[in-house]
Protein backbone atom coordinates (compact mmCIF):
# COMPACT_ATOMS: atom_id res chain seq x y z
CA UNK A 1 0.00 0.00 0.00
CA UNK A 2 3.06 2.34 -0.12
CA UNK A 3 2.44 3.19 3.27
CA UNK A 4 6.02 4.15 6.00
CA UNK A 5 7.27 4.41 8.77
CA UNK A 6 10.55 5.90 9.90
CA UNK A 7 12.73 5.89 12.52
CA UNK A 8 16.07 7.40 12.27
CA UNK A 9 18.39 10.72 13.31
CA UNK A 10 17.12 13.90 13.36
CA UNK A 11 18.52 16.27 10.96
CA UNK A 12 19.77 13.67 8.88
CA UNK A 13 18.92 13.67 4.81
CA UNK A 14 16.76 10.25 4.08
CA UNK A 15 14.72 8.75 0.74
CA UNK A 16 12.43 6.14 1.27
CA UNK A 17 12.14 3.48 -1.63
CA UNK A 18 9.22 1.27 -1.44
CA UNK A 19 10.08 -2.43 -2.07
CA UNK A 20 7.94 -5.57 -3.49
CA UNK A 21 8.41 -8.68 -1.94
CA UNK A 22 11.13 -10.05 -4.16
CA UNK A 23 12.85 -6.63 -3.22
CA UNK A 24 12.70 -5.04 -6.36
CA UNK A 25 12.00 -1.03 -6.36
CA UNK A 26 7.86 -0.10 -6.72
CA UNK A 27 8.63 3.60 -5.84
CA UNK A 28 11.72 5.59 -4.62
CA UNK A 29 10.77 9.06 -3.34
CA UNK A 30 12.04 11.88 -5.70
CA UNK A 31 13.06 14.35 -2.74
CA UNK A 32 15.19 13.96 0.19
CA UNK A 33 13.76 14.58 3.49
CA UNK A 34 14.28 15.89 6.90
CA UNK A 35 13.17 15.47 10.23
CA UNK A 36 13.97 17.25 13.63
CA UNK A 37 15.01 16.05 16.26
CA UNK A 38 12.45 13.80 18.48
CA UNK A 39 10.13 14.38 15.52
CA UNK A 40 8.85 11.43 13.15
CA UNK A 41 7.27 11.24 10.05
CA UNK A 42 4.07 8.54 9.23
CA UNK A 43 3.29 8.50 4.89
CA UNK A 44 0.14 6.44 4.38
CA UNK A 45 1.07 6.56 0.42
CA UNK A 46 1.41 8.54 -2.58
CA UNK A 47 -1.25 10.54 -2.62
CA UNK A 48 -3.23 9.18 -0.46
CA UNK A 49 -6.58 11.15 0.35
CA UNK A 50 -5.05 14.24 -2.01
CA UNK A 51 -8.86 14.36 -4.41
CA UNK A 52 -10.59 14.18 -1.40
CA UNK A 53 -8.64 16.36 1.17
CA UNK A 54 -9.43 13.39 4.05
CA UNK A 55 -6.83 11.64 4.21
CA UNK A 56 -5.65 11.97 7.50
CA UNK A 57 -9.17 10.33 8.39
CA UNK A 58 -8.15 6.81 6.82
CA UNK A 59 -8.04 4.05 9.30
CA UNK A 60 -4.75 2.96 7.86
CA UNK A 61 -2.84 6.67 8.94
CA UNK A 62 -4.57 6.10 12.35
CA UNK A 63 -3.08 2.68 13.20
CA UNK A 64 0.15 3.81 11.94
CA UNK A 65 0.02 7.04 14.38
CA UNK A 66 -1.14 5.02 17.31
CA UNK A 67 1.55 2.61 16.45
CA UNK A 68 4.22 5.25 16.44
CA UNK A 69 2.93 7.90 18.62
Amino acid sequence: DGSVVSSHPGDEPYCAQILDDRGMSVQTQLAWAYVRPYGGRICSGCHWGSYDKKGYLSIHTKALYNWWY
